[in-house]
């Protein structure tokens, strides 16, 4: 078997991971696949290319469990190719109402943030923001939570 040099396995095994999903393949079976084809390369990025190119969230939801004051670690944050213009999206579920007697309004807010922030920071960020809000200006801000923390990565199937 002729050696396949380094920098060529991982886009290699990038490039056939959708054609993989499509046939119902499981990860651990696709990297055995590559194994045998001599494209393997670390196991955790192999995974993280599969979650990737799959649109797999593994680390949803894992922001509720990290203390108000602390900062998230990447373990906490998932990588997401999405279009934005700031390198840490933040999820935050707020509610409000018009007047004192109404029923809580529920809305998903989002915050762009180039530095990552603690779920107090957001939070805070959003109660800041609230009333330039033009859409909901006249409503009050009764409580905001944290839904969801995501870290925006350069895809890795484009091309640099």
């Amino acid at each position: 078997m002729a050696l396949i040099p380094t920098y060529v396995r991982r886009p290699s095994a990038i490039l056939r991971i959708p054609q993989a999903i499509m046939q119902g393949m499981s990860a651990s079976g696709f990297i055995r696949q590559m194994k045998g084809m001599g494209l393997s390369y670390r196991k955790s990025l192999m995974l993280s290319d599969w979650r990737t190119v799959g649109g797999i969230e593994a680390k949803k939801d894992r922001i509720q469990f990290v203390r108000r004051d602390r900062l998230p670690s990447a373990s906490v944050m998932p990588d997401v190719t999405w279009e934005y213009g700031k390198e840490f999206i933040y999820k935050l579920n707020t509610w409000s109402r018009l007047r004192p007697g109404d029923e809580l309004e529920e809305r998903t807010v989002t915050l762009l943030s180039d530095k990552p922030l603690t779920s107090l920071e957001a939070e805070e960020q959003i109660s800041e923001k609230w009333p330039s809000f033009e859409k909901y200006m006249k409503e009050r801000l009764e409580r905001v939570s944290i839904a969801a923390v995501y870290h925006r990565i350069d895809s890795p199937l484009e091309e640099q």
